[in-house]
């Protein structure tokens, strides 16, 4: 451990700007250039950068953003990062002429892009609690001023203690939650406030000015009731259940999946542990694979998971030891060594240096032994041919490989032969090792196999190895659920995102290789489910969505085709009308959505052709012709 040592000229008072890890300094930068009314800052930041973000970001965006969500109103669901991008994250009350001059013009806002988060509530819980907060001040100022304390410390003090980064990997309101709960309890005042003053002002008597108190009081909690009940309500929400199914239902029996963030795990471990679904699968978190607990863990039965088996001893990895084991060998660390070789080399005193631990090299492979492959079916006999004779692992980046890469090697090459092994395409691919043209496409499961295929680098993880058509088919059509979502009109939140995204790329790749081979019923079939998974009531649908369309042209159903067609289109022509009312200054919120948005037009024009239907193409090019980009550039 170490501590930062600091000139003297650098140092100032109250420091909140030393975040220098995540990219956060090239996030600075842009909040430097935005409080310099948008000029490109000069030289080094200093104490008034300093104190500007702590106001504007720490205080007003990270503080104030979220006290007006609790008691004004709240734009969205989707994430805020900066108060420039007036598209998502902030305040709204509901009265339009304020939101409205504060953000963009609402009159041509679609209808398609209004969520059940868009929660307003006009002010009312703001304005009673103020009236329960000076009623408290004038009544009982010893009380009141305790209150404070604990509103402010509960709020401002925490933004203040916390010195809060830009841009959190998620919204951090819950942090601020006991400031909203004292803010309440004024709300709460606010009754006897208003009834005091129908009783001393007014002259009211008996149960009237409590009847009245109560109910223009109660005006707040019931109206943020109705605005809130929609996008907070899960009584028809199945997904998180369903999804984590259809991760455990595209492995093999007896599978090993490598996960890697809370919502690709926790939900598997719920449905295996509560639900009993495909317990047989040992579910092995990323994340936790870099201490030793968990590794050993990996040792034992779990449900109806056998041991998983491991080569290095339980001892070798305790505690700090083979945390890092640096590539050295006087031969070159590049020279390709068997992986059991090294492992019991790794697992030896003679990988002991100085007190660190060694590697012999960053290049490793699994031997390949062809009849075991087969006898196992690990891989079909129809792909004997295409066996590789080894598996070929080359670390590189950094001169060394952290306890968690270690363990995935381990895992991995102790149990290729024995039970399926798969990465959870939700994983980070930096957790690959490298594998991913050694990998098959068989659902939400990316399975480690013998056989090498070029990768699709352009799909991300997506494009990794290459695809069993047949299998995916089969669990998406017949295994996999859906959550409720295409049944009910639900609010979709952005913690399904991954998930999400993960099925909807697993069903495009897979229809675009069925395709491919002529597998057009399959494609054709593939490419329907989708649409039926993820209706439009609860994902909106945009210029991703195209693709799937163009599957089912190809595949001859050019009648439910344009069904989807039209809604698309009609979705593309309400967002670029949007898009165009906004002024110059709020259009830059919106630039990369008009551009998905002018992207769709232009694919749903120019593949108007496909359908040999001339009135249907007429009704198309009447609602969004306007946006042809082809004309526009002609013009």
């Amino acid at each position: 451990m170490f501590d930062y040592v600091y000139k003297s000229s650098d140092k100032i008072f109250f420091p909140r700007i030393g975040h220098t890890e995540s990219g956060r300094p090239a996030l600075h930068k842009q909040w430097r250039k935005y409080l310099n009314g948008g000029k490109e800052p000069r030289g080094k930041p200093g104490q008034k950068y300093n104190l500007g973000f702590m106001w504007h970001y720490q205080v007003k965006w990270m503080y104030f953003r979220y006290f007006m969500w609790n008691f004004a109103g709240r734009q969205n669901g989707k994430q805020g990062y900066f108060p420039w991008d007036k598209s998502k994250g902030h305040w709204v009350s509901g009265i339009k002429f304020i939101d409205d001059a504060r953000l963009y013009n609402s009159d041509e806002f679609p209808e398609n892009l209004k969520t059940q988060a868009h929660n307003t509530y006009y002010f009312l819980p703001l304005i009673f609690g103020l009236i329960g907060l000076f009623f408290h001040f004038f009544r009982r100022d010893k009380e009141f001023l305790a209150l404070l304390v604990m509103f402010l410390t509960t709020g401002l003090g925490i933004i203040l203690y916390s010195n809060q980064p830009p841009n959190e990997p998620r919204e951090r309101d819950y942090v601020l939650a006991g400031s909203f709960f004292t803010f309440s309890m004024w709300i709460g005042l606010s009754v006897l406030a208003v009834y005091k003053v129908l009783q001393d002002k007014a002259k009211m008597s008996g149960v009237a000015p409590v009847g009245i108190a109560i109910a223009l009081a109660m005006s707040a909690p019931l109206i943020m009731l109705f605005q809130n009940f929609d996008d907070h309500d899960r009584s028809a929400h199945y997904a998180s259940r369903d999804y984590a199914s259809n991760f455990l239902e595209s492995c093999e029996e007896n599978a090993i999946i490598f996960t890697y963030g809370d919502n690709d795990t926790y939900p598997l471990w719920y449905a295996q542990e509560v639900e009993g679904i495909r317990r047989d699968v040992r579910v092995v978190n990323l994340s936790l694979i870099t201490v030793d607990w968990y590794i050993d863990k990996l040792r034992s039965k779990v449900n109806d998971s056998a041991p998983i088996k491991l080569s290095l001893p339980s001892e070798e990895i305790r505690g700090r030891k083979r945390n890092q084991l640096f590539f050295v060998d006087p031969d070159g660390p590049n020279r390709p060594v068997n992986v059991f070789d090294e492992m019991a080399f790794i697992a030896s005193k003679k990988a002991e240096y100085n007190n660190q631990y060694i590697m012999r090299s960053r290049r490793v492979f699994i031997p390949i032994d062809k009849n075991k492959v087969l006898a196992n079916g690990v891989v079909p006999q129809s792909d004997t041919a295409n066996i590789v004779d080894r598996i070929d692992i080359n670390f590189g980046g950094p001169n060394y490989i952290t306890k968690d890469q270690l363990a995935i090697l381990d895992v991995i090459a102790n149990n290729i032969y024995d039970r399926p092994i798969y990465f959870a395409i939700t994983s980070n691919p930096d957790k690959l090792l490298g594998l991913q043209d050694y990998m098959e496409m068989e659902g939400l499961g990316l399975r480690v196999i013998p056989v090498k295929s070029k990768s699709d680098r352009s799909l991300y993880i997506y494009g990794s190895g290459r695809v069993d058509g047949e299998t995916v088919y089969d669990n998406v059509m017949t295994k996999w659920k859906w959550g409720n979502f295409d049944q009910e009109e639900c609010y979709v939140n952005s913690s399904y995102g991954a998930e999400l995204q993960a099925m909807k790329m697993v069903m495009l790749r897979t229809a675009a290789t069925l395709a491919e081979d002529q597998k057009l019923e399959q494609a054709g079939n593939l490419a329907e489910k989708y649409f039926e998974a993820f209706p439009a009531m609860n994902f909106p649908y945009d210029s991703s969505i195209y693709p799937f369309i163009e599957i089912l042209i190809k595949a001859g159903r050019n009648e439910v085709a344009k069904k989807h067609i039209k809604i698309l289109a009609e979705t593309t022509e309400q967002k670029l009308r949007f898009y165009d009312s906004l002024d110059d200054d709020d259009f830059s919120s919106f630039r990369d959505d008009f551009g998905y948005s002018m992207r769709s037009a232009s694919d749903i024009l120019s593949g108007l052709d496909q359908l040999n239907d001339d009135n249907f193409k007429s009704e198309i090019r009447d609602l969004i012709g306007q946006y042809d980009i082809k004309n526009i550039q002609r013009n």
